[in-house]
Protein backbone atom coordinates (compact mmCIF):
# COMPACT_ATOMS: atom_id res chain seq x y z
CA UNK A 1 0.00 0.00 0.00
CA UNK A 2 2.51 2.47 0.92
CA UNK A 3 4.36 2.25 -2.61
CA UNK A 4 1.12 2.80 -4.14
CA UNK A 5 0.37 5.51 -2.40
CA UNK A 6 4.01 6.90 -2.61
CA UNK A 7 3.56 6.40 -6.74
CA UNK A 8 0.41 8.71 -6.31
CA UNK A 9 2.17 11.38 -4.70
CA UNK A 10 5.30 11.09 -7.09
CA UNK A 11 2.76 11.63 -9.75
CA UNK A 12 1.16 14.50 -8.36
CA UNK A 13 4.46 16.17 -7.22
CA UNK A 14 5.15 18.64 -9.58
CA UNK A 15 1.92 19.88 -9.95
CA UNK A 16 1.44 20.69 -6.24
CA UNK A 17 0.86 23.74 -4.96
CA UNK A 18 2.15 23.10 -1.97
CA UNK A 19 5.10 20.75 -2.66
CA UNK A 20 6.72 20.41 1.04
CA UNK A 21 3.64 19.15 2.04
CA UNK A 22 3.37 16.59 -0.89
CA UNK A 23 7.39 15.73 -0.39
CA UNK A 24 6.30 15.30 3.60
CA UNK A 25 4.14 12.67 3.01
CA UNK A 26 5.70 11.55 0.28
CA UNK A 27 8.43 10.45 2.82
CA UNK A 28 6.14 9.20 5.11
CA UNK A 29 4.93 6.69 2.60
CA UNK A 30 8.11 5.49 1.36
CA UNK A 31 9.28 4.43 5.08
CA UNK A 32 7.25 1.87 6.90
CA UNK A 33 8.85 2.12 9.72
CA UNK A 34 7.77 5.65 9.85
CA UNK A 35 4.21 5.08 9.54
CA UNK A 36 3.17 5.30 13.10
CA UNK A 37 4.06 9.10 12.34
CA UNK A 38 1.24 9.25 10.06
CA UNK A 39 -0.65 10.94 12.95
CA UNK A 40 1.24 14.12 13.27
CA UNK A 41 2.01 14.63 9.37
CA UNK A 42 -2.02 13.94 9.33
CA UNK A 43 -2.18 16.87 11.76
CA UNK A 44 0.05 19.11 10.23
CA UNK A 45 -1.32 18.61 6.89
CA UNK A 46 -4.72 19.68 8.45
CA UNK A 47 -3.74 22.37 9.77
CA UNK A 48 -2.64 23.72 6.30
CA UNK A 49 -6.49 22.50 4.53
CA UNK A 50 -7.91 24.94 7.03
CA UNK A 51 -5.76 27.77 6.22
CA UNK A 52 -6.53 26.74 2.43
CA UNK A 53 -10.48 26.50 3.83
CA UNK A 54 -10.50 30.12 4.63
CA UNK A 55 -9.47 31.10 1.03
CA UNK A 56 -10.96 30.26 -2.45
CA UNK A 57 -8.09 27.47 -2.89
CA UNK A 58 -9.73 24.74 -4.80
CA UNK A 59 -6.89 22.68 -5.90
CA UNK A 60 -4.71 23.05 -2.02
CA UNK A 61 -7.79 21.96 -0.43
CA UNK A 62 -8.20 18.97 -2.66
CA UNK A 63 -4.45 18.41 -2.50
CA UNK A 64 -4.91 18.52 1.24
CA UNK A 65 -7.80 16.26 1.34
CA UNK A 66 -5.85 13.30 -0.53
CA UNK A 67 -2.85 13.96 1.62
CA UNK A 68 -4.71 13.42 4.90
CA UNK A 69 -6.33 10.19 3.71
CA UNK A 70 -2.97 8.78 2.57
CA UNK A 71 -1.59 9.74 5.92
CA UNK A 72 -4.89 8.32 7.62
CA UNK A 73 -4.64 4.76 5.86
CA UNK A 74 -0.59 4.62 6.48
CA UNK A 75 -1.25 5.23 10.68
CA UNK A 76 -3.89 2.61 10.28
CA UNK A 77 -1.82 0.05 8.87
CA UNK A 78 0.05 0.20 11.96
CA UNK A 79 -2.66 -1.38 13.69
CA UNK A 80 -3.14 2.24 16.65
CA UNK A 81 -5.53 1.86 19.08
CA UNK A 82 -6.69 5.59 18.10
CA UNK A 83 -6.65 4.89 14.75
CA UNK A 84 -8.76 7.02 12.16
CA UNK A 85 -12.03 5.69 10.69
CA UNK A 86 -11.39 2.07 9.02
CA UNK A 87 -12.87 3.16 5.52
CA UNK A 88 -9.61 5.93 5.50
CA UNK A 89 -8.13 3.88 2.62
CA UNK A 90 -11.06 3.69 0.31
CA UNK A 91 -10.87 7.54 -0.13
CA UNK A 92 -7.20 7.43 -1.61
CA UNK A 93 -8.18 6.37 -4.75
CA UNK A 94 -11.41 8.31 -5.55
CA UNK A 95 -9.51 11.81 -4.01
CA UNK A 96 -6.78 10.46 -6.64
CA UNK A 97 -8.33 10.68 -9.87
CA UNK A 98 -10.22 13.89 -8.73
CA UNK A 99 -7.05 15.32 -7.82
CA UNK A 100 -5.66 14.22 -11.33
CA UNK A 101 -8.94 15.40 -13.68
CA UNK A 102 -8.45 18.54 -11.66
CA UNK A 103 -5.15 18.74 -12.74
CA UNK A 104 -4.78 17.51 -16.02
CA UNK A 105 -3.32 13.91 -15.56
CA UNK A 106 -4.75 11.16 -17.66
CA UNK A 107 -6.80 8.73 -15.50
CA UNK A 108 -4.29 5.92 -17.25
CA UNK A 109 -1.49 7.34 -15.24
CA UNK A 110 -3.02 7.36 -11.95
CA UNK A 111 -4.43 3.61 -12.56
CA UNK A 112 -0.75 2.62 -14.00
CA UNK A 113 0.44 4.30 -10.28
CA UNK A 114 -1.89 1.52 -8.83
CA UNK A 115 -0.66 -1.57 -10.54
CA UNK A 116 2.53 -3.12 -8.36
CA UNK A 117 5.88 -3.36 -10.04
CA UNK A 118 5.39 -7.07 -9.71
CA UNK A 119 2.75 -7.59 -12.35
Amino acid sequence: MGSMIAALLALFADRMPDSESNQRVAELAGNPSRWSAGHAVFDEVRHRLLAALDGNERLRRCQYSFEESCCQALYNATGPQDEFDPGSPFFVVPQALGLAELVGIPIAEVVAALVPDTW
